[in-house]
């Protein structure tokens, strides 16, 4: 029988002896053989290819098509017969910062002077006018095509767009921006900036006064007692800090000391480093590092906290972090009372149990006014007519329990969700060397007090428990610029 004088496939599909099935998108093609037939069945048919075409399915047609033809449909089940090539979407365009982000510092080679052995912050600044980000368009994406042969347009990328900060004014449509005044220029949460650095020669103390800043700050000398710092951006303190305030909305560096007298107090959006801490209160939304030692100290988190250096020792007060303490030395051979709790960001706890005082206001302001209800309620019940007082006092409660009750559900969603948080912590406590009794261990909500010396521990909640294992490095990035 010649090629030509082959039967159709399409009375088989008629038949029900197979399917074919094409998505809308055309994207590929399937057969379904429901009834396969012997090859002496199949012989007097057409090629399987041959038929596809003729349904205009003529690109992609996969190997097994082309190697077995109409024997697929010797055998049940579905076969993919052709595939097209999907289009790919441009590349996003993005923006181009025109400027280093990095801080380090510059050292002298022939330092001649204490204060020179510090050497130089390098902070990167731009002047006002100069470019500092610029906009790179999207590409066109790479067309695709279906088993029909038809080509698929592909979607060009998404366009960028620079967001305007502080000191920062666009130009040109938006596709470019520039510094309106000199300074260190910034990308925070991809809102670009340019804030100024203030740098103080010496201490900050009665010459200077209290120091708030919108850029960044650099004190060259020590933070005295009773004076403050406060900036927008980084801090960085030279020499020690004392019964001082410093509060930043990125990172502070303390070169030396934090000798805070139980007054002292720190507080970063970012990362916290500081040489030693002693007797005083370090916050930090990110990390802490401490060099050397922490002692009788409050140090909170986000993050992690570290103390390692040539003693890594943190003994004495409180210490809470979201994801990790790590320390050589934990306690002291004194049984110095020590607390560390892990695995809960210390800002969430903190709102934990704001929303629970909170709560309880709302509830009794609800049980206040329904009192005052029910005293409402009984007057009108008896046939009394309400004094102007009780009805002030009804129109107030009223509002009050209105206010109440949306704050009660308010505050039950937010509590709701900060116990699923809890639910799903993670932290951990390591210790490289050693640690000493009296040191009180918790990690979500369970709590472990080391009554022994333990050596090269790591201690974590596991089965609704606290339990210790042996000392694991963690991958953790050991310092700041």
């Amino acid at each position: 029988m010649e090629k030509d004088e082959k039967k159709l496939l399409d009375g088989l599909e008629q038949d029900g002896f197979f399917q074919l099935l094409v998505p809308t998108d055309g994207m590929r093609a399937e057969i379904v053989v429901k009834k396969p037939l012997t090859e002496d069945d199949l012989a007097p048919y057409e090629e399987l290819e041959e038929y596809l075409h003729r349904k205009g399915i003529v690109f992609g047609l996969t190997k097994e098509v082309q190697e077995r033809g109409k024997l697929l449909l010797a055998n049940s089940g579905h076969y993919l017969v052709a595939e097209g090539i999907r289009p790919q979407r441009g590349k996003d365009g993005e923006v181009r910062y025109l400027f280093e982000e990095e801080v380090h510092r510059d050292f002298f080679e022939e330092p001649e002077s204490q204060k020179e052995l510090f050497g130089i912050l390098h902070i990167p600044e731009v002047r006002a006018g100069d470019l500092v980000a610029e906009l790179v368009p999207p590409e066109e994406g790479i067309p695709g095509k279906n088993v029909f042969g038809k080509e698929v347009p592909a979607p060009p990328g998404r366009p960028a767009k620079i967001r305007a900060g502080k000191n920062v004014e666009l130009i040109e449509g938006g596709e470019k921006a520039v510094a309106k005044v000199s300074g260190r220029p910034v990308v925070v949460g991809k809102v670009v900036s340019v804030l100024p650095l203030f740098e103080i020669d010496g201490d900050v103390g009665p010459k200077t006064g209290d120091v708030h800043f919108v850029g960044s700050v650099v004190v060259r000398g020590t933070v005295r007692s009773g004076f403050s710092v406060s900036a927008e951006g980084d801090i960085e303190v030279w020499e020690s800090v004392e019964a001082a305030t410093i509060k930043a909305g990125g990172n502070v560096r303390i070169r030396r000391g934090f000798f805070g007298g139980d007054k002292g107090v720190v507080e970063a959006e970012g990362n916290v480093i500081v040489r030693v801490v002693e007797n005083a209160t370090v916050k930090a939304r990110g990390d802490i590092l401490v060099e050397e030692a922490a002692l009788h100290s409050f140090l909170s988190a986000g993050r992690n906290v570290i103390v390692r250096g040539k003693k890594g020792l943190l003994a004495g007060g409180v210490t809470k972090a979201g994801n990790l303490v790590w320390v050589k030395v934990l306690g002291s051979p004194m049984g110095t009372r020590t607390e560390v709790v892990v695995g809960l960001d210390p800002e969430i706890q903190e709102e934990y149990r704001r929303i629970q005082d909170n709560l309880k206001k709302a509830k009794e302001t609800i049980q206040e006014a329904e009192k005052v209800f029910q005293l409402a309620w009984r007057k009108q019940k008896s046939g009394a007519c309400l004094e102007p007082k009780l009805l002030e006092a009804l129109k107030r409660a009223r509002e009050a329990y209105e206010l109440a009750r949306e704050q009660e559900k308010i505050y039950m969603e937010r509590l709701a969700e900060i116990e699923e948080v809890f639910e799903h912590h993670e932290g951990k406590v390591l210790v490289e060397e050693k640690v000493y009794p009296q040191v009180r261990i918790t990690i979500g909500k369970f709590t472990y007090i080391v009554r022994d010396e333990i050596v090269y521990a790591s201690f974590y909640e596991k089965d609704k428990d606290v339990v210790i294992g042996s000392f694991e490095r963690p991958r953790v990035k050991e310092g700041w610029s």
